[in-house]
């Protein structure tokens, strides 16, 4: 039996998902029925040691997909389409 990977969305605080390239990449799992999880992060770039560490960089949004680390709306929107088979 093989375990579920966890996916994980870290995005800004925005409560919409029309403002922002985080909401873009919310818009676009939920329309690939991919279940996930939303970590929050502060809009200041400065109190995201979290995302820092993950990435290098301080910028939202950050997909966390089993062991894959992906960054950048665009790409985390294309990295989606190639792994679960997403139209545009």
């Amino acid at each position: 039996m093989s375990a579920k990977r966890e996916v994980v969305l870290y995005r800004c605080p925005t409560p919409t998902d029309f403002l922002c390239p985080c909401g873009a990449v919310a818009r676009k799992l939920r329309r690939l029925g991919v279940e996930y999880r939303t970590e929050r992060v502060p809009y200041r770039r400065s109190a995201r040691p979290e995302i820092e560490e993950l990435t290098g960089q301080r910028r939202v949004p950050v997909l966390i997909d089993g062991d894959e680390v992906i960054s950048d709306s665009k790409r985390i929107i294309e990295y989606l389409e190639w792994s679960r088979g997403g139209e545009r």
